[in-house]
């Protein structure tokens, strides 16, 4: 390795711990449209939010299709919660008993790769690998980019629906780690959106002859996810490039779905924001994405985001479920909830990326705090070593 890059000088910067947290970032907007002092309790009567989302009424909230049961208490996460949190039985009221349903969430908002209009499946058919990321990031760019056709061809209650999951979808602040914030003023300047859009396939042949095994930024990246979560060098800067080749695998597949591209101050091309999008919107369905059966006579399943859901804190001794019936998915308590408690999920049973194929998986088997930081944005709060810990 070249002395200029040597790793202490790199861990220096890139960490600086007692001036940089790599966990923090702003927010100004919850998942829901919420205003950041806003603290609410729903039942039937849901508050709205202060601040209109963009390219949707202030008087269309994704809270207004959902029920959520009146002993739950919606709240802001903390900055270093990364928007897994917040969602809790209301600390002065009654517990929760086991089965008892704590969300009803329309089946017409969840994001779900099964559906997949014509568009979608072309996209997605000219990936280079077809996985449940591909599908289900190909989903969400979709309904976030409507075409005029498909706005055009839409009933009152479909373009309300249209509305509501745009919405939703642009809420979406945070993802796995390596925004800006996450990186450090080092690393940050050489990334656009998030890290998992930075290098190439051909890195190693690129970067070889400056004795470099990848990108600079992937490389500074490693030695920063070393010093956080106690992994080696060589496994993060695996999970690094298995993310890249994930997003590169799907990018000029799904490039198209982008029919306007988000203002960046970086400069690039059209394609080059367009693809940008692409890697955002996959970096943040993969921290939120789930499985369901959503059909009763059906034996497979299909991968999902749905609302609430996608917003819960980690707990490998989670305290909910969804459980798919008729045109609803129901938030369901596993065991008694306590008053002032949160409502959790377990993230080890989400569909992640694990290799070079991107094969999902979905076996409770434990995952390091390496995969829980780098692909669901999960902090060092929420990383459980033992079954058997309370939630």
């Amino acid at each position: 390795m070249c002395p200029s890059l040597s790793k202490a000088a790199i861990l220096t910067a890139a960490i600086a711990a007692t001036s940089y947290n790599p966990f923090i970032q702003p927010t100004t907007v919850d998942a829901f449209g919420v205003a950041p002092t806003l603290s609410r309790r729903c039942g039937h009567t849901l508050l709205h939010s202060e601040k209109s989302v963009t390219s949707v009424s202030a008087t269309i909230n994704m809270m207004d299709s959902i029920t959520l049961n009146d002993k739950i208490e919606l709240r802001n996460p903390a900055p270093d919660e990364r928007e897994k949190g917040g969602v809790e039985v209301a600390a002065d009221g009654s517990s929760i008993k086991a089965l008892e349903v704590l969300a009803r969430i329309p089946r017409n908002l969840i994001l779900a790769s099964t559906d997949m209009s014509p568009r979608i499946i072309d996209a997605v058919s000219a990936a280079r690998n077809i996985t449940w990321a591909t599908e289900l990031t190909a989903v969400t760019l979709a309904a976030l980019h409507p075409t005029e056709e498909e706005a055009a061809s839409s009933s009152n209650d479909d373009a309300d629906v249209m509305q509501i999951k745009q919405a939703w979808i642009q809420s979406w602040k945070a993802g796995g780690w390596g925004s800006a914030d996450d990186l450090g003023p080092d690393i940050a300047g050489d990334v656009v959106g998030t890290l998992l859009t930075t290098g190439s396939d051909n890195d190693h042949n690129v970067y070889a002859k400056f004795r470099m095994p990848c990108h600079p930024a992937l490389m500074k990246a490693s030695f920063g996810l070393e010093f956080l979560t106690n992994c080696t060098e060589e496994e993060a800067r695996a999970a690094l490039t298995t993310r890249g080749f994930t997003y590169r695998s799907m990018r000029d597949a799904l490039e198209g779905l982008v029919l306007e591209s988000t203002e960046r101050k970086s400069k690039g091309t059209k394609r080059d924001k367009r693809c940008w999008d692409v890697g955002d919107a996959l970096d943040r369905v993969m921290a939120r994405a789930t499985t369901l059966q959503l059909d009763a006579d059906e034996t497979t399943t299909s991968h999902v985001l749905v609302p609430v859901y996608e917003y819960l804190a980690h707990s490998l001794n989670a305290n909910s479920k969804l459980v798919s019936i008729d045109n609803e998915v129901l938030l369901v308590a596993t065991r008694d909830i306590e008053a002032g408690e949160s409502i959790t999920r377990d993230y080890t049973l989400a569909p992640r990326i694990v290799g070079v194929n991107d094969e999902s998986s979905a076996e409770a088997d434990e995952l390091t705090a390496l995969q829980l930081l780098l692909q669901f944005g999960l902090p060092p709060s929420a990383w459980p070593t033992a079954k058997d810990e309370s939630s």
